[in-house]
């Protein structure tokens, strides 16, 4: 009946519906296009939908549905589920195998969609699969849309589950390429909802937003003749307004009780509008209920309860043998309180709430514990017994317990960690045994964290308390105390590991120094903490030189420590490498704990070596990690070797990978991310921008994370020196020195001092200069060079000596410059090389030593545009004109011209990969491998991809 209303007479959304044919037309000609049907219930919005998914089916568009509802809002991807398992069950084994290629089978899998094998649902342990899934099912859409254009559809999205939610939120920032349509319907500020995210999807910038209002006068009487069949009178007509105030689904209730009174649309049948009006739509449904025999009534009450279920386990219920239940479907049907068909549901969630609000509590418990105990017997139901018995009352019963653990479990390992959260919280309140406690604490205590929710610390803290023993103890202090380093609240930190550490006595050696190295490194990056750890981080240093055996976490601990510290670059990388060997032959430690053991050591060793400038050592890593990532679904191991992939690529100059790398990273990062990774690529994309001159979206880049720059951490010195170099090309020198200045307050007090790390002394230098402070200038630029010249690594070594040649000028200065371009030169900086090869070209154009000069801006300006960096290549090409000559800018072509991201994407191509698969196996958009293919097309001359390989190979002459 409700589907029948709903695509029958649209009274008065002529204009809403032609904004929707309108949109539908956009997203069949290749523009995506998201549409929110806005209003309050009753208003209209299903009716809408339906006529929408009409005009999509006619127009030839594959029209996809789902609807969220109040019982399921804990039930991980289930609007997902809706969506995408009935084109995946309808599709043959062969279009399956085309639709689940590579990123969208890895996400089928672990979410067990229709087509995947048993098992593929169960990811390795201590893996969190978040981004993954979100990027697989992104793909799983664009493979359905690339068959033919696609409409979603998602009624009541303000009920949808949270990482359902989240992945309309992902599809929506890759929309526009797709042939697709995502229309939504949702309540204003429903209570219950993550209120938050649901409005970060119905107000993004692309939204076509459509508020529908109540009917008007009218409609009101237009309403009333189709259904009474005669004209109302106007006093009839107002008496409608006022009863419900114009919104269509209580006029359509109205109507079909003044119907069965037989009250005729009179004037003096007004006084009855008034009467009947008064009623809630409960005592309307109350009413027919009870015309009805009881084994109707029982099954309605069973659907309140159930929500939408099938007949059997809807007559088990109710206590109806399965012809009983027929009847009573037909019945309820008939008498428009549910839709015909099957599954089971009501024709509208207000008649449901009407009848559900009639039981009692106990009655609403009691039938939500025995609904799950019905559905628990049939196979994969467990998401649904969980749903139930979060609603049911706690009682002690450990098969609930086991049950909603089990649930836990499942919606961890898909990456729900909201759905884990809650079933978690659910357990501890039935209670578990005592024994079970301390587990399901720590548990729960790691999904608020990985989800972003409030109550992290409090569990997780309650777990180290309620611990069986000194050991169990520890081992939740050190999540605590890593989940709070990620947090960036390192004092806190370090009091719960060196609490744990105390409590443990000798008993226990090899977790003792393992706290102690987490409780050093959580003390480093707080400049408070960091002067009360420093004679520790000594000895700890020194005890990882000395043994022989040294565990993992110890030496990438000393390696950090050796970096910061300043001392010689190959004995951080030295420290480096024997961690990676150690780590071959330890025992794994907490694989069960996502985002707990592996991304810890192995961020600090791989930011050791990438600060010491072991390049051709750590890219295959971050490689070799990040693929990994690809293939098991890891997040928390994709946002590490991104970032740190991204800070690679800047210090190489290549600006499009850094960029690439920390978007997306970034984008996953639309998963409640930690603050420590977003600070991180947050600061490597902002500097990619600024470089490449794209000074509004750095500025866009940073505002998100903007309060983040000054929190005074050392891991947002990133951030902050990144934000300075913003303000500096902004023409905001002294506000960008004053950052400068900022960054070193902290890292001075923390005592980091390698100029590797940040050199901050450097950009502080030159900004000095800029404003004509050339004192504090000098003695900054000679700081930075004594402390490059101890540390040893080569870039290092050429930023500080850039810094000073520019700084002090004169013969010092250009000889200074000159062994900054050779330092850059070895040091694989080719960016930082062409800066230098500008500043030195200046200098002697400045000491009227032009001819000398052109050639070393040619230089640069050809560097400069191979990499991309426009202000720089602006930068060179003035200075040029100022010697008298006339350059042109480069065209780039040849292989040499190729940006990492350039060169990796040809060499997938040239392997016969599609632009899908090239895009999936990179984390990027089929669009951004089409444009980076366009790009290789042009500098390698060739006009297919058939021709890659002997352009990658050389066998193509290039112009250079």
């Amino acid at each position: 009946m409700r589907e029948a209303a709903a695509t029958g007479q649209l009274i008065e959304r002529s204009e809403e519906l032609a904004r929707i044919e309108s949109a539908l037309g956009e997203a069949r000609t290749g523009h995506g296009a998201f549409l929110v049907i806005e209003g309050p219930a009753g208003i209209g919005k299903s009716a809408l939908l339906a006529a929408a998914r009409t005009v999509a089916a006619d127009a030839g568009m594959r029209v996809l549905r789902a609807r969220g509802t109040e019982l399921e809002r804990d039930f991980a991807f289930g609007v997902v589920r809706q969506l995408f398992e009935p084109p995946l069950a309808e599709a043959s084994e062969l279009e399956r195998t085309d639709l689940l290629q590579a990123a969208a089978g890895v996400a089928a899998g672990l979410l067990g969609l229709p087509g995947t094998p048993p098992g593929d649902g169960t990811p390795s342990s201590g893996v969190d699969p978040s981004f993954a899934i979100l990027h697989g099912l992104y793909w799983l859409c664009a493979n359905l849309a690339a068959e033919s254009p696609l409409c979603l559809v998602v009624d009541d999205a303000h009920w949808v589950d949270t990482p359902s939610l989240r992945y309309l939120a992902f599809l929506l920032t890759r929309l526009e390429e797709l042939d697709v349509a995502l229309v939504v319907a949702t309540r204003p500020r429903e209570a219950g909802t993550d209120a938050e995210l649901l409005a970060a999807v119905t107000t993004d910038p692309s939204a076509v937003v459509i508020r529908l209002p109540p009917l008007t006068r009218a409609g009101v009487a237009q309403l009333v003749e189709s259904s009474l069949g005669e004209a109302p009178d106007p006093v009839f007509v107002d008496a409608c307004v006022r009863a419900t105030r114009g919104t269509p689904f209580l006029m359509r209730e109205l109507v079909e009780a003044l119907t069965e009174g037989g009250v005729a649309p009179t004037g003096g049948a007004a006084r009855h509008v008034e009467r009947i009006g008064a009623r809630t739509v409960g005592r309307s449904i109350r009413l027919r209920l009870r015309r009805l025999p009881e084994n109707a009534a029982s099954l309605a009450q069973a659907m309140a309860v159930l929500e939408e279920s099938d007949l059997l386990p809807a007559g088990q219920l109710a206590g109806l043998d399965e012809a009983d239940a027929a009847e009573a479907a037909e019945l309820l049907a008939t008498a428009g309180i549910l839709e015909s068909g099957r599954p089971l549901t009501f024709i509208h969630p207000i008649v449901r709430s009407g009848i559900y609000s009639e039981l009692t509590s106990a009655e609403r418990s009691q039938g939500h514990h025995r609904a799950a105990q019905l559905l628990a017997e049939q196979p994969g139901a467990h998401e649904r017994v969980a749903k139930h018995l979060l609603i049911s009352e706690p009682a002690g019963d450990g098969w609930v317990v086991e049950r909603l653990v089990e649930a836990a479990a499942v919606a961890g390992k898909q990456g729900a960690h909201e759905s884990e959260a809650a079933f978690l919280r659910r357990v501890l309140a039935e209670p578990p045994p005592p024994d079970d406690r301390s587990a399901l604490l720590l548990d729960l205590g790691m999904a608020e964290a990985s989800a972003g929710l409030a109550g992290w610390p409090e569990h997780l803290q309650e777990a180290v308390d309620a611990a069986p023993d000194a050991a169990a103890a520890a081992g939740a202090a050190m999540v605590l105390g890593l989940a709070l380093s990620r947090a960036q609240r390192f004092e806190e930190a370090v009091d719960v590991l060196d609490r744990a550490s105390s409590s443990l006595g000798s008993q226990q050696p090899e977790l003792a120094l393992l706290l102690e190295a987490a409780a050093v490194v959580a003390g480093m990056n707080d400049p408070v903490t960091a002067p009360s750890v420093s004679l520790r981080r000594e000895t700890l240093r020194k005890r990882a030189a000395s043994d022989p055996a040294a565990p993992p976490e110890l030496l990438a601990a000393a390696a950090l420590i050796s970096i910061v510290t300043n001392e010689p670059a190959e004995v951080g990388a030295d420290l480096a490498t024997r961690a990676l060997l150690a780590a071959e032959s330890a025992p794994p430690r907490s694989q069960d704990r996502p985002w707990f053991s592996f991304a810890t050591w192995f961020s600090q060793t791989t930011l050791s070596l990438l600060w010491a400038e072991r390049y051709a050592q750590v890219r295959p890593l971050l490689d070799d990690s990040i693929g990994q990532a690809r293939s098991t679904g890891d997040g928390s191991r994709l946002a590490v070797g991104l970032a740190h992939r991204g800070m690679l690529a800047l210090r190489c100059g290549d600006l499009s990978a850094a960029e690439g790398d920390t978007r997306t990273a970034l984008a996953a990062a639309e998963l409640p991310a930690p603050t420590m990774y977003r600070v991180l690529n947050g600061g490597v994309l902002v500097e990619a921008l600024v470089d490449q001159g794209d000074l509004d979206a750095a500025q866009q880049a940073l505002e998100p994370l903007d309060s983040e720059a000054e929190s005074g951490s050392v891991t947002a010195a990133i951030l902050r020196l990144a934000r300075g170099r913003l303000r500096v090309e902004q023409g905001r020198v002294a506000e960008g020195l004053e950052d400068f200045l900022a960054v070193g307050v902290p890292l001075t007090r923390a005592v980091v001092t390698c100029p590797s790390f940040v050199p901050w002394r450097s950009q502080a230098a030159l900004a000095h200069l800029a404003l004509g402070d050339r004192e504090p200038a000098q003695r900054l630029a000679e700081e930075e060079l004594e402390l490059a010249r101890a540390f040893g690594a080569q870039r290092a070594l050429g930023v500080a000596k850039r810094a000073a040649g520019v700084v002090v000028g004169g013969d010092r200065g250009e000889l200074l410059l000159r062994e900054a371009i050779d330092a850059f030169e070895r040091g694989d900086a080719k960016l930082e090389r062409a800066r230098a090869l500008a500043d030195l070209g200046a200098l002697l154009r400045r000491r009227n030593r032009r001819t000398e000069a052109r050639e070393f801006l040619r230089e640069a300006l050809d560097a400069a545009c191979r990499s991309g960096a426009g202000p720089l290549a602006d930068h060179a090409e003035t200075e040029l004109r100022s010697t008298g000559a006339r350059p042109r800018r480069v065209v780039l072509s040849g292989l040499d011209s190729l940006t990492a991201s350039e060169r990796r994407i040809a060499e997938l191509a040239s392997q016969d990969l599609t632009n899908r698969e090239i895009a999936q196996t990179l984390f990027i958009t089929a669009r951004t491998v089409e444009g980076h293919l366009t790009s290789v097309f042009r500098k390698l001359e060739v006009d297919s991809r058939y021709e890659l390989p002997a352009a990658l190979a050389g066998g193509v002459p290039v112009s250079a």
